[in-house]
């Protein structure tokens, strides 16, 4: 049965994160999981109070990219992550368009998931079901890099702004609540991470808590979207 990251709100108002299947039983994390889960707190990552279930009608990786290699934008369903990289489960023979990004403002080489291939879709399947069995990220996330996010100025028009330019590019999704994985560095007085946190609705993920989370862990986001941030440049 596939995970799916959900939040349960306790009585002090603080969020403890809990795996989906264990919501109804009101049960929280192991206890190995417990300091990442706290550290991802902190951040105020929120979701949807729905049920989450799965979405997309496949769990093979599919991708729908616009723009010009130099500013693409690429919308990612069933984009996995784990041990710090993102990865396409795809089936042998399926075309896939040119899928490299621009997702830092201030670093020149592109992003480009790793890839792997399976023979049928039945064998992915298994895979992703019995071997990996992945936490889903349901709804939207929006994934940017910003090394200088202590700076309002480039937080806001080196970072936010070509992310959600990106995300205008796969209307409607901008007018819905989304989630923002930044690759940012630690800062702990840095106001801007609030203004990422509220500003999609579904709070903010740090890209340095995930990659924690990620070792030899598999998650799933249902949507992603990255690049361009050469939207940025004035």
């Amino acid at each position: 049965m596939l995970n799916v990251l959900n939040i349960e709100k306790n009585q002090s108002n603080k969020q403890n994160y809990v795996d989906a299947s264990n919501v109804q039983n009101n049960s929280i994390a192991t206890t190995s999981e417990k300091p990442f889960l706290l550290e991802i707190n902190k951040q105020t990552l929120t979701l949807t109070d729905s049920k989450f279930i799965h979405q997309n009608k496949t769990l093979e990786t599919t991708i729908q990219c616009v723009g010009s290699l130099y500013n693409q934008s690429c919308l990612y369903h069933n984009l996995y992550y784990v041990d710090n990289a993102f990865m396409i489960l795809t089936v042998k023979g399926k075309h896939l368009p040119k899928y490299s990004v621009r997702t830092d403002a201030f670093i020149l080489w592109p992003t480009t998931p790793n890839k792997r291939v399976f023979d049928s879709y039945y064998d992915l399947e298994k895979f992703v079901r019995t071997t990996i069995d992945p936490r889903i990220l349901p709804s939207v996330t929006l994934y940017f890099g910003q090394p200088w996010h202590f700076n309002i100025g480039h937080a806001l028009f080196d970072g936010l702004y070509p992310g959600y330019v990106a995300l205008i590019r796969f209307s409607p999704r901008h007018l819905q609540p989304f989630r923002i994985l930044a690759g940012v560095d630690d800062c702990n007085d840095c106001w801007s991470e609030d203004v990422y946190s509220r500003f999609g609705g579904l709070g903010l993920l740090r890209l340095s808590v995930l990659n924690k989370m990620s070792k030899s862990n598999w998650f799933m986001f249902e949507e992603l979207v990255m690049g361009s941030v050469t939207f940025c440049q004035r």
